[in-house]
Formats: C-alpha cells, structure tokens, sequence
C-alpha cells in the first residue's frame, strides 16, 4: 500500500483534519477516553472487556458498570467450575459449551453486538468470537481470531496444536475434525453464485487465502465496523464515518470491510462534496486515497474537492484553511504538472493580496508552497526579494 512520500509532514495532515468546521459526531464522556486510549492502536486504560461494551453501546457508566457486572459473574461462574488444569483443550471446549447452552442462543446476522447476547441471548459471528476469546483469554487460555471477507472465527494459540473453533454453532469446536462439513456449513456466509464459482471442495482454502490473523485488540474493531454498517444503512454517513474511523484505530486492515469502507468513502464525501463543504469532502476523499490509492476515482475526486475549496476559501480570503489543505495536498503527492500549474497561479493571487496587504507572515508562507512546487520560478524569486523589504 502506498505511503505519503514525507511522514513528518503527516502531522499536518491530522491538523487539518481535526480543524475542519463540521463538528464530530457527539461521544459520551466514556467513548471519548476510550477513543483518546486507542489513538496509539493499543489499550492502555481500558481493558478489552470493557472496550466491548462501550463499542458495543454501553457509554454511559451506569450502563457499563451494569454490563461489566454481569461480564464478571459470567467469568466467575466458569472459574467455579474448577477445570483440570492440565486439560485446557477439554475445559476450553467446556466453557463454548456453557456458553452456547446459556447465552449464545440463537443466531442473527444482525446481533453485532455484546448487548444483543445479554438483552436477547442473540449473536452473529463477530459478537460470538469476542465473547469467547475475551472469556477465554480471562481464564488464561490464550486466544485470537481470523477474520476473512466474509466471516470471524476462534484460533487458540497456544495449545499442542492449532486449534480453531466456529463461534456461530454449538457444534464448532475445533471445526478443523470435520473439514469437508465444515465448508459446507461455511456456504451460509457466501451469496449462491459466488460459492459455487468457488466450489465446496475450496471454499476453506478461498477464505483462508483472502484473511488474515489478528489478535483480540483488533477483532474489537469488527463492533466499530458494524455499528458503522447499521449508520451506513440508514444512510447516516456522518455518523458510519466517525464509527469507520474508530474502528482502523483497532484494526487497521480489517479484511471483512474494504467493500464496505470503498463505498462509505465514496458516498459520504460525494454527499458533503454536493453540500458545498469541500474541505471536509477533501478530507474524506483524502482519507480515502491514503488507504485505497489503486481506486483512481479517489484520487479524482480528491482534486476536485481541493481545488473547489480553494476557490471558495479565495473568495472568502481564508487563507489559513488553504494553507493546510495544500500542505495536505502536497504530502498525498498526485497532482499532475498541469495541476500543479494551476496551484502556483493560485498561490501567486494570495502572493500578490498578502503583499499588497503588507503581511509578511502570510507572504513567507505563500512563498513556503510556492517553493515545494516552483522553486526555480523566477516569479518566486522576485516576490521573495519584494517580501523582504517588508517589516
């Protein structure tokens, strides 16, 4: 994947982003810390138990200290058990019994979320995974997961051998026993058409190919994904946006939404792009091109929004806004030469405004742009000297 040619200036970037005039979607005090925590792509304050819930909804504290009561006794339920030590593939297979027996009831695509096992004992294959893997991880039983385009399930990884469980049935226990059902069973999560151009004998071997390993940090990500999906259905980009972006804190290359992500991108920065916030539709479009930069309408559109920014910022002489988005610009490095033309014609309009004007700040960072782009241009040369003679 493609890398902004000059990291030190990405710093730019994220000030840019987080000056835009549009305000964020409105976090409770909670989600906002655990936002702040994960900013590093790692949970330092919050455990992952609880970083479930808050990802799951639970954001006020009273809903989550409810919610994290009921997580503890769960977890100590189990421990009451007092499994053989000594046989932990025997006790793990124990506890994904327990739970499918008490709280993994019935299945629903659309149950993303721990809330839905507690309130209606109801999971998907993403809320199923966490819970055991959280659960099994608190009885010391290490876990992570592999997350495929289509679907999530368990890996332990430290037992004699590899052992993966199928989170979705009771029957999943180390599914690797039976190979051949268990690619039958997987022809549920694949449209009819695509499972047969595959074919049953492959399909274990397609989902394995296009996955990936991840551990549990990450997996949380997948309740941030799809509480984005749900926002993206009722059209709410703004809010899918902000949840799309918590969840690549977690898990920056979730194999289960480059789909899903393309097309939040494309839509949500079109509908601000038609709505006439160009910065902010740059901004997407941007965010877009730095994680897709092989999809070239990304790329386009990206230009548009930036250079019809600058023209409304022109017209409203909101230089310091420009300045940050064509900083941002530069670093993405795609514009043309015929493009970069057109932006030193611009920056010499502000040259000449700010010289008139007598600001000399302004003008040495006019001339800081110019320079990336034209630093032989003797136009350049010649209002660096004018700028000189000012105070």
């Amino acid at each position: 994947m493609k890398k902004i040619k000059n990291m030190k200036n990405l710093f730019y970037i994220f000030i840019f982003l987080l000056s835009t005039t549009l305000p964020c979607r409105p976090d409770s005090f909670i989600e906002s810390r655990l936002r702040k925590d994960i900013e590093d792509n790692r949970l330092d304050t919050f455990s992952k138990p609880k970083a479930a819930f808050i990802l799951s909804g639970a954001t006020s504290p009273d809903s989550l200290a409810y919610y994290m009561d009921w997580y503890n006794q769960l977890v100590q339920t189990l421990r009451d058990y007092n499994f053989d030590q000594f046989d932990r593939v025997g006790s793990a297979s124990k506890v994904f019994g327990y739970l499918h027996s008490n709280w993994l009831i019935t299945y629903k695509e659309k149950a993303t979320t721990l809330l839905s096992i507690v309130k209606q004992k109801q999971f998907n294959c993403v809320a199923g995974t966490i819970l055991y893997n959280l659960i099994c991880e608190d009885m010391g039983w290490s876990t992570e997961a592999f997350e495929t385009p289509t679907h999530t399930y368990t890996i332990f990884t430290d037992f004699e051998k590899r052992l993966m469980v199928e989170n979705t049935s009771s029957m999943g226990f180390n599914i690797m026993q039976n190979l051949k059902e268990y690619s039958r069973y997987l022809l549920q999560f694949y449209p009819e058409n695509q499972a047969y151009q595959i074919g049953l004998e492959q399909l274990y071997a397609h989902e394995n190919t296009k996955g990936r390993q991840i551990n549990n940090t990450e997996l949380l990500g997948l309740l941030a994904y799809n509480r984005a999906y749900f926002a993206m259905q009722i059209k709410d980009y703004k809010t899918a946006y902000d949840f799309v972006t918590l969840a690549q804190k977690f898990n920056r290359d979730s194999r289960s939404n480059y789909n899903f992500e393309i097309d939040l991108y494309q839509k949500w920065g079109k509908k601000l792009f038609d709505e006439k916030n160009y910065i902010r539709s740059f901004e997407v479009f941007a965010d877009a091109y730095y994680r897709y930069w092989d999809i070239g309408i990304f790329k386009q559109n990206a230009k548009a929004a930036f250079f019809n920014a600058l023209g409304l910022n022109w017209v409203k002489k909101e230089w310091p806004s420009s300045n940050q988005i064509i900083v941002a610009m530069l670093d993405l490095d795609i514009l043309e030469e015929n493009e970069q033309n057109r932006l030193v014609q611009m920056l010499g309009s502000w040259a000449e405004y700010f010289y008139r004007s007598q600001r000399k700040k302004e003008c040495l960072e006019v001339a800081a742009l110019w320079a990336s782009l034209a630093p032989d241009d003797p136009q350049l040369r010649n209002f660096r000297n004018a700028v000189k003679t000012l105070n």
